[in-house]
């Protein structure tokens, strides 16, 4: 009675419920609730006749192109006179050939003429028998949608801080241009020369303005003969057309007349150099390609001869090659013991007594034979291995000093001098490395003297590495004296205690007064300082004999020695 009663009782709430909500059929039937649905809609909604007649313009329709329903009801769309009615015919068409669209981007224009972009979409209207009768409308405003879409193309285009291409769109560029007509097109990559510290000294904000400054100098240069782009920091593209093979040099050459001069930033006037590689498009199909020849030709620039433009040969690729084939060989040069050192003498020119060696390194090299530093520690610098190659050889000299003062009493004042590099003196534990090694093969400290360059003293990082290295007891060089530019603030600061003049103020001892009085300033400033001076690169008797007469103590060079193997040094000792 009771089960029976509910369940009754639950029947009837199913039924109350099926009348008060109509099922779907009913519901999209109501003629009252589908008005509300396309007058309350916030989407532009209209009915279009087989004529193109306006039936139905809902608010939304006013809201978005200013017409009024009184205003569009009866009159043929398009209702703005410049708009294609040609284009309107044609969509009309398709919608009552039941092909309808949806999210057509086009272009619209309100009652006051301004432009709408809007999102169209059509629903055919049928009649009892399944006939089109008319077609209903959808438009959606997506003026500012489109308008942020184009703002992040245009950001992906352009270069924030210059304005020119950016990189990724540059490419893209230099792309088609590849697959279309490379024999008429040239790639310029330029770079300012110094950018860096300029803007390590003057701030960032100045380097930015700088960089805005030749990028709108360059855009000026270039003109309609190309696209510029920056690929980053200081570092530019230029995709030249109408450049013929033979032309490419002219080209390069004109392009960089037109923008390297001086640039005013931060209040300043800036003598900024700009060098650039080059190099034509004929016969390249990979960006990757020109790309890379254009770095390799920059890169000959930047390095022969700042401020000019190189254009890329076949023999810069074949060295950038080998220069690959090398930094791979020599990471295991030490472990493969093809790394020797020779020594050249360093003479006393009061009694032509042997007072010192200089440790030179070479790499006897399996196919190519025995290099100079000059082919290989650059590279090693630039990848890191002349930390381990430094110490080796500091080592491996240590190491023979020792061996002469044990068999050649001549030998037991002798100096070895050896280079750090840059590398090397931002290396923390390069102190403590000196000391275990001058340790471990039982060298006095001051038998030891290490060589560094006037550019290595110019930070605070530099001035640790040397005092520490001071606090060892070894003695310290500086190597090259007279060509940097800090050469007067390093001996007032740094324990130094000799000076080794550079050997092109020797070559000249013979050809100018200037070099004279240069090494006569030299000599005299290190008097005044207690500080030994090393005359480098003699090589003439008549250098010589200057040098004697003007006081110089003692000298290195070809003619008083060339670097030699270990065992030429030994023979030396031993006739001493």
């Amino acid at each position: 009675m009771t089960e029976k009663a509910a369940g009754e009782s639950h029947g009837g709430d199913d039924a109350t419920a099926a009348a008060s909500y109509p099922d779907a059929t009913s519901l999209w039937s109501d003629a009252e609730l589908l008005r509300a649905v396309v007058y309350g809609s916030p989407l532009a909604i209209y009915v279009v006749g087989p004529s193109g007649l306006v039936e139905l313009w809902n608010p939304a329709a006013e809201r978005l192109f200013g017409w009024t329903a009184d205003q569009a009801i009866g009159r043929r769309l398009p209702i703005v006179s410049d708009e294609t009615s040609a284009e309107f015919d044609r969509l009309l068409a398709l919608a009552f050939a039941d092909q309808p669209f949806s999210d057509l981007e086009r272009v619209r224009h309100r009652r006051d003429g301004s432009p709408v972009v809007v999102a169209i979409s059509t629903v055919p209207l049928r009649d009892s028998k399944g006939a089109i009768r008319a077609v209903l409308g959808v438009s959606e405003d997506i003026t500012d949608r489109r308008a942020a879409e184009e703002a992040l193309v245009c950001q992906a285009r352009q270069d924030s801080l210059t304005g020119l291409f950016a990189r990724g769109y540059f490419l893209e560029v230099l792309e088609k241009q590849l697959l279309g007509d490379a024999a008429t097109a040239a790639l310029v990559m330029l770079d300012l020369d110094g950018f860096k510290d300029v803007n390590d000294r003057f701030g960032h904000h100045v380097g930015d303005e700088i960089l805005t400054s030749f990028a709108q100098r360059l855009r000026s240069a270039v003109g309609e003969r190309g696209d510029a782009g920056r690929l980053g920091g200081d570092e530019f593209v230029v995709l030249l057309r109408g450049v013929g093979e033979n032309s490419t040099a002219e080209a390069g050459r004109a392009l960089l007349s037109g923008i390297d001069r001086p640039i005013r930033a931060g209040g300043r006037e800036f003598s900024i150099g700009v060098s650039a590689g080059i190099v034509h498009c004929r016969g390249s199909t990979r960006v990757e390609e020109v790309l890379r020849r254009a770095d390799l030709a920059l890169l000959e620039a930047k390095h022969s001869h700042p401020g000019t433009c190189r254009v890329f040969d076949q023999r810069m690729e074949d060295a950038a090659v080998e220069r690959l084939l090398l930094e791979t060989q020599l990471a295991n040069a030490v472990v493969r013991d093809e790394i020797v050192l020779h020594y050249q003498p360093i003479i006393d020119l009061a009694t032509g007594a042997m007072t010192g060696v200089e440790a030179l390194v070479r790499w006897e090299h399996p196919r190519l034979g025995l290099l100079p530093p000059a082919r290989f520690v650059p590279l090693a610098e630039s990848t890191g291995a002349i930390v381990e190659l430094g110490l080796h050889v500091l080592r491996e000299s240590c190491n023979q000093l020792r061996q002469w003062e044990l068999e050649y009493p001549s030998a037991k004042q002798m100096v070895l001098s050896v280079n750090l590099s840059p590398r090397q003196m931002r290396e923390p534990s390069l102190a403590g490395d000196v000391a275990a090694i001058l340790a471990e093969a039982g060298v006095e400290a001051s038998r030891l003297q290490l060589e560094v360059t006037e550019h290595m003293t110019a930070t605070d990082e530099d001035e640790e590495a040397l005092v520490r290295l001071g606090s060892l007891g070894v003695q310290l060089a500086i190597d090259d004296f007279g060509t940097g530019y800090s050469s007067l603030i390093a001996l007032r600061r740094y324990p130094f205690s000799t000076l080794k003049i550079d050997r092109s103020f020797v070559a000249g001892l013979s050809s100018g007064w200037e070099d004279r009085a240069i090494i006569v300033a030299t000599l005299s400033l290190s008097e005044s300082l207690g500080l030994a001076v090393i005359a480098e690169g003699v090589e003439t008797e008549v250098q010589l004999s200057m040098l004697r007469s003007l006081g110089c103590e003692r000298a290195q060079g070809f003619l008083l020695g060339r670097p030699q193997p270990a065992e030429a040094i030994s023979a030396l000792l031993a006739r001493t």
